[in-house]
């Protein structure tokens, strides 16, 4: 890599107890860095110490560092001593996505570089180390989520009112816009006619004054977002899953019903009498409208471009080059058996900091739960003996109760964040290992499922079928971009 005239910051950090020990002192890691980045041409553009101690949690130089980074556009390169020295612990690695972020870490003892041009067994070790940490840090927040998971079992909207909607913050439940419903009704009454197109209905809705909370025209598709939501006649739907509201409805549901008739009615491809494989799985490149397919000359199956928005100038795919497209696709999320074996031993590796990281946590979480009882247990008897009053009891108690609560809560949700972290990791790499031999002997309806599970998203550019892979395949295709590791 050529670091010249390039701009970095320097992160150095030592413990209580590696102060005094030989080569371990901010002194030294500075020196050496300032020295490695005169020879290498980097301009050191701030310097981040980190002198931790027991009596401070946390690593508030660290963030100061990333913080910084995000600010900076014109800095994207930390340079380190050593890995240890950079990832204190396990959630450090979701701080430093170095792919999300554009970031170049550089460990000079070490003498790697990794960056989006790393090699791949470094690019994918480390992207499956910061997925992985997500996933942890993902359930963690998925705990968080259950109030409004609750809320929307109630029958409470748990999100922002859309438009046509307030939010009441007294009640904390939408109510109906007395000012823009009538116009959110007249645009469904509109569509469902069959008169007015998508865009002619945006463009009344604009000249009679319909706009969004921000005051802004509606675009074309927030007008057919607002057509096909179900909260305007009463349900909504949260997080893939549809309730039952009891918010007030601004339409009725036969209305809405209408709307999306009018909907099928325009996207519906000439021929359907066959169930086919792989319609619904892409998306014109050029227009973004639906790929179906249909039978030419009785026998044969071609996929094209539905032209739901207007004639479409896409080319026809039989579904024979198709699938041998589909095929290339996932054979680039394939890991050769020595790589599996060499990643396992990585996550396991991985695996000991997320246990470490866990365990920390539960420690002090579960001594904070006891320390608060033992001051309460305390305090209660000062109250018996009359060494504090009955003000001063109510006071303190409800505060350690409240942080008792708070304290069980979110060691409730570490305890379940930390199932089946090394679990998922491992069966992520053993699916990987098989999943191109499976779809080569498998019928067309059984590789879908099979491309569902790797895929978010294809579009149909012209003959060429363009994927887009949902975590973590787009992490083995990254690594296998830079490694010719993969047989067939």
């Amino acid at each position: 890599m050529d670091t010249k005239n390039t701009n970095c910051v320097i992160y150095v950090r030592v413990s209580s107890k590696e102060q005094a020990e030989e080569g371990y002192s901010i002194e030294s890691q500075q020196q050496f860095l300032r020295q490695y980045a005169l020879e290498k041409g980097l301009s050191i553009v701030k310097e981040f110490v980190e002198s931790e101690s027991a009596k401070v949690k946390g690593r508030p130089i660290f963030n100061e560092m990333v913080s910084f980074i995000k600010r900076q556009k014109q800095v994207k390169t930390i340079l380190c001593e050593k890995t240890d020295r950079l990832y204190r612990n396990f959630t450090d690695h979701v701080a430093l996505d170095i792919d999300q972020q554009g970031l170049t870490v550089i460990l000079a003892k070490e003498g790697e570089t990794l960056s989006k041009d790393s090699k791949s067994h470094q690019k994918l070790v480390h992207g499956l180390k910061v997925l992985l940490a997500k996933n942890y840090t993902d359930n963690l927040s998925e705990e968080s989520i259950k109030g409004l998971l609750e809320k929307a079992r109630q029958g409470e909207y748990p999100q922002q009112a859309p438009t046509g909607y307030i939010n009441n913050t007294e009640t904390k439940r939408i109510e109906v816009d007395r000012a823009r419903a009538p116009f959110v009704r007249k645009m469904f009454e509109y569509y469902s006619s069959g008169e007015h197109s998508l865009e002619k209905a945006k463009e009344l809705l604009r000249k009679e004054g319909l706009t969004s909370r921000t005051g802004k025209p509606l675009s074309k598709s927030q007008v057919d977002w607002m057509l096909k939501n179900p909260i305007y006649y009463g349900d909504f739907r949260w997080r893939g899953v549809l309730y039952k509201g009891i918010h007030e409805p601004i339409i009725s549901k036969e209305l809405f019903d209408r709307v999306q008739r009018q909907f099928q009615s325009l996207n519906r491809p000439k021929y359907r009498k066959h169930d086919f494989a792989y319609s619904g799985l892409l998306t014109c490149a050029k227009c973004g409208c639906g790929v179906t397919a249909e039978i030419k000359k009785g026998k044969y199956i071609y996929y094209h471009c539905t032209g739901f928005k207007g004639k479409c100038s896409s080319a026809y795919i039989s579904q024979e080059d198709l699938e041998k497209q589909f095929a290339s696709i996932v054979k680039r999320t394939t890991i050769s058996d020595k790589h599996l074996n060499w990643y396992k031993e990585a996550l396991l590796e991985s695996h000991e900091d997320e246990k470490e990281y866990h365990n920390e946590v539960v420690a002090k979480l579960t001594q904070e739960i006891a320390q608060l009882q033992d001051w309460t247990d305390k305090a209660y008897q000062d109250k018996l003996r009359g060494v504090i009053n009955e003000q001063y009891w109510l006071k303190v108690s409800t505060e350690w109760a409240n942080s008792q609560t708070i304290a069980i809560e979110t060691l409730k949700k570490h305890q379940n964040a930390n199932k089946n972290y090394l679990e998922t990791g491992i069966r992520i790499l053993e699916w990987s290992n098989k999943a191109y031999s499976m779809f080569k002997v498998r019928k067309s309806h059984e590789k879908r499922e099979l491309l569902n599970t790797v895929l978010s998203n294809c579009t149909l550019d012209g003959k060429s079928v363009v994927p887009t892979y949902k975590k973590p395949f787009d992490i083995l295709v990254k690594g296998s971009s830079c490694s010719n590791h993969l047989r067939d």
